[in-house]
């Protein structure tokens, strides 16, 4: 296992195909999809982003959607602290 990093992680889900971002909250990583994107929606590319995830460090993938034209807000769900 490498030690977390979630821009290797970002790399490597864009190279699957997967347009994100990706944000890291200690163990756990989260892709901030782009709006639009469902290639996730494919158990074999979800199975293949979680190995990934693993492979950089992360315990866990979560994945954080956007409503296409609807810009970010600071409601989030975990803490920014």
């Amino acid at each position: 296992m490498s030690a977390r990093s979630a821009e290797e992680l970002e790399r490597a889900l864009r190279e699957l195909g997967v347009r994100c971002s990706v944000e890291a909250y200690d163990a756990l990583a989260v892709a901030v999809l782009e709006p639009g994107e469902r290639r996730l929606e494919a158990d074999n590319v979800r199975r293949r982003a979680i190995e990934l995830a693993r492979t950089h460090g992360f315990s866990h993938l979560a994945v954080e959607l956007r409503e296409p034209g609807h810009a970010p807000t600071n409601r989030a769900s975990l803490s920014r602290d």
